[in-house]
């Protein structure tokens, strides 16, 4: 049985229960709502929960909503939908467009040795994130043999991914399993459901062995099994025209909007080669690029530049331009579709195969830093200029996110603090034993963990 990843709070236990009207004292309060123990919240009113821990700079000062802490209900940020099931993290997705996902395991304890058929059942919780109000409730059952097989993994049944235009969906694997019967084998059927972050559905479809009942799900396009140096089929949820891409092209998450962007290569040993992800049509690779003259000038004859390529804001890249072997780097915005230079951003170090540090991207796109060996930059990605740099006399600065409003979260060596994006005027410092918030919503909400629950917080502007 795979290892099963921790909860969101580490041991401790969340109810069902929501609860509002923690509005913080810059803005309205909610109204309070019923909060239960139960899929939809009904009954008497509850009180709104106490936050317990201090403030948190970048954030509104109170909570505007929260979930209560109940002995023996657990609640996990859910699988990623692109990821293989061995491959899933530890943390989970908790945000989905403007909404947050958490989802339960009801399902009743197995006795070691148990061969009776057992029902694992799982419940998703989708939250408005700005107020707390219970959108849906996803509820699915599996009926498995645990003589035969591990229990169904709650990572795998309800998760987040995206839609075939690349916006957020939740997807939810129902599993429509049969017993043997006379004549009649045991089945096993999976329903692949995608909604949007309001709910609403957006397509379904059904597969009925069991080698497809865990498959990644990316841009709405079930990846059907494939060998690693086959072409792979990409099925649309819902039905239609089947994407038939190499192996490569089609597992990886794409770059841009839609069906996007795949990219071939990793900057240093090969050159990056970007394909329309939709036909598998090689666009352009930096073999074709220009790179910035102040590379240019340290390339010396027959020798390809190291150039790196990250996303940046729907159809456009940040591309990392060094010559080979050296430190410096040029960091530039690209058009995903043609290559095209759009803006030459500052300097910057980097260590040659010891890049582990992405940019973090505001939310518009229009600002990012990163630190890719110790020395930390912000730019504006548009036009290329330099907001700040990390000084000398500084302590080691490593952006973790940019919220909506202008707050840099980061580690700062032993410490973690909120800063002005723009201008690294530094907002605070995070309270001891208080994680930097790494995952916001589309309208700028994120879930902060405390002993007696968890919170929702908005992110302040600066």
């Amino acid at each position: 049985m795979r290892k099963t990843r921790t909860a969101l709070i580490v041991g401790t236990a969340l109810s069902l229960g929501m609860v509002t009207g923690c509005g913080g004292d810059d803005e309205p309060a909610v109204a309070d709502v019923p909060g239960p123990a139960s899929p939809r919240a009904s009954g008497s009113a509850a009180r709104p929960l106490p936050y317990q821990g201090e403030p948190i700079p970048g954030l509104s000062k109170k909570p505007v909503w929260s979930i209560a802490e109940k002995s023996g209900v657990n609640q996990w940020c859910a699988g990623d939908a692109s990821v293989p099931a061995d491959k899933q993290g530890q943390s989970g997705i908790c945000t989905v467009g403007d909404a947050f996902l958490l989802v339960e395991d009801l399902s009743a304890p197995v006795q070691e040795g148990e061969s009776e058929p057992q029902t694992a059942r799982f419940v998703g919780h989708l939250y408005a994130a700005a107020t707390g109000e219970e959108r849906k409730a996803f509820t699915v059952e599996c009926t498995y043999d645990p003589s035969v097989s591990d229990a169904p993994d709650r990572d795998m049944q309800i998760q987040v991914g995206s839609w075939k235009d690349g916006s957020p969906a939740v997807l939810v694997r129902d599993c429509e399993n049969t017993e043997a019967s006379g004549l009649k084998k045991a089945a096993v059927k999976t329903v692949y459901t995608m909604y949007a972050p309001s709910g609403a559905k957006l397509g379904s479809s059904t597969y009925t062995d069991e080698e497809r009942a865990e498959l990644p799900v990316i841009r709405g396009h079930v990846l059907l099994p494939g060998g690693q140096a086959d072409d792979r089929t990409l099925a649309p949820v819902g039905g239609g025209k089947n994407l038939v891409l190499p192996a490569k092209l089609a597992e990886d998450t794409p770059l841009g909007t839609g069906q996007g962007f795949a990219v071939e290569g990793d900057g240093r040993n090969e050159p990056v080669v970007v394909f329309d992800r939709a036909t598998g049509k090689r666009l352009w690779t930096t073999s074709d690029l220009t790179p910035p003259k102040d590379v240019a000038a340290q390339i010396e004859d027959g020798e390809e530049p190291d150039a790196e390529l990250y996303p940046l804001h729907a159809d456009q890249g940040i591309l990392v331009w060094s010559a080979s072997g050296s430190d410096d780097a040029v960091i530039t915005s690209v058009d995903l579709r043609t290559g095209a230079t759009l803006a030459v951003g500052p300097r910057t170090t980097v260590k040659e195969f010891d890049q582990v540090a992405v940019p973090v991207v505001s939310p518009d796109g229009s600002t990012a830093a990163v630190a890719f060996a110790g020395e930390a930059v912000a730019w504006n990605t548009a036009t290329g200029a330099e907001l700040w740099r990390q000084e000398p006399d500084e302590k080691e600065i490593r952006p973790v996110a940019v919220t909506t409003g202008g707050i840099l979260f980061a580690e700062l060596e032993s410490d973690q603090g909120a800063l002005s994006m723009d201008t690294k005027t530094l907002v605070g410092l995070l309270p001891q034993g208080t994680d930097a918030p790494t995952q916001f919503t589309t309208d700028g909400y994120t879930l902060i963990p405390a002993d007696n629950g968890l919170f929702a917080f908005r992110a302040t502007s600066t």
